[in-house]
């Protein structure tokens, strides 16, 4: 066959568009994890594992999800006020709680310090790369991304979460789909029911009930999955399911002649399934007008140009040797997001 014949019979791959693909980073989640398990220090003896962990983090995700935006999502100041009126408890531990472990830091409030240092420094680089940040005060990143997510999604556009924090996986559909860091897996439609055991729709009714200890919210004592899985077994295919099941199963099953201790258990703590599951929510926008329309806006601006020497000069003044052995074939990664469609 002639060259020229092979050519045309060559399937076309449309050219991509701004949206087709958006890359959407839990920033404080990447950014908490890589200060506490990296232990890079400068030539000056600081400490820069927050920052390079999370540039190689984000410079690794962009390279094999090849997205045609990056969006760089943080926690606002305040931003767990509105689940706080809800229940006070809501994050208590982590008010208290060390994120290192390997005794570089005195006190905590020396870590911290340390952690909200390296989160600004991280920020400043961020604004050398082809890619958008948001933060906005009293919001958390996960209602930020969720409104993000399902207005893409809505669009028929691909989003891709990365994140480690399993509320996501509550919002995988045909279009959304959450790369999980620490697993080094990536969940969508086709394996996630695998992972939670129910489907994406009702996984936040499951973790109502089980409570979520990494967010201080307790559970329902003595059930379990299995449990769950055995009295609502529609759970499994049935998108339409809602915590007025769960409710109504239990009453059913205490008019019985021996009910399960559990079903009355479930009654008599409903307030607190209730609480968990307007905590965990990510379906019902928490966020004003106005909000909404400052995400939808980032989201239709042009990407900012790659500024090469400018992010060199950041590490140069950091005393940073570079964030791979090759920083500048490392900062390509983001190349590609320069020449997508306007």
């Amino acid at each position: 066959m002639a060259y020229d014949e092979i050519l045309k019979n060559l399937k076309q791959t449309p050219p991509r568009e701004l949206n087709d693909h958006i890359l959407v980073i839990d920033a404080m989640n990447m950014l908490i994890r890589s200060f506490s398990l990296l232990k890079a220090m400068n030539p000056s003896g600081a400490h820069i594992g927050g920052l390079v962990g999370f540039l190689r983090s984000l410079g690794y995700v962009t390279r094999i999800f090849d997205p045609t935006r990056v969006v760089v999502v943080w926690d606002g100041k305040g931003g767990s006020g509105n689940r706080k009126n809800i229940d006070p408890n809501y994050k208590a531990q982590r008010a208290t709680a060390r994120i290192t472990h390997w005794g570089l830091y005195d006190t905590r409030e020396e870590e911290q310090e340390a952690l909200i240092g390296q989160l600004y420094r991280t920020m400043d680089y961020l604004e050398c790369l082809p890619l958008q940040q948001i933060v906005m005060e009293k919001l958390e990143a996960d209602d930020i991304i969720a409104y993000l997510a399902k207005q893409a999604s809505g669009n028929n556009k691909k989003v891709t979460i990365v994140s480690s924090d399993k509320d996501f996986l509550q919002l995988v559909n045909k279009n959304i789909e959450v790369y999980a860091p620490v697993k080094k897996k990536t969940f969508t439609v086709d394996n996630i029911v695998e992972e939670i055991k129910v489907l994406p729709e009702n996984y936040n009714i499951v973790k109502a009930l089980l409570g979520d200890n990494s967010d201080n919210l307790p559970g329902i004592k003595g059930l379990g999955i299995k449990t769950i899985l055995s009295e609502w077994k529609s759970f499994t295919w049935d998108s339409l399911a809602s915590l007025q099941n769960v409710w109504d199963h239990c009453e059913t099953q205490l008019d019985g002649e021996k009910p399960k201790k559990i079903f009355a258990k479930i009654i008599h703590e409903w307030d607190r399934v209730e609480k968990n599951y307007e905590l965990m929510n990510l379906h019902t926008s928490v966020l004003d007008n106005s909000e909404k329309n400052t995400i939808l806006d980032i989201i239709k601006s042009p990407i900012p140009d790659l500024q090469t020497g400018a992010f060199l000069r950041l590490l140069d003044q950091d005393k940073i040797e570079g964030v791979t052995k090759n920083t500048e074939g490392w900062l390509e990664n983001f190349r590609g997001l320069t020449t997508v469609i306007k």
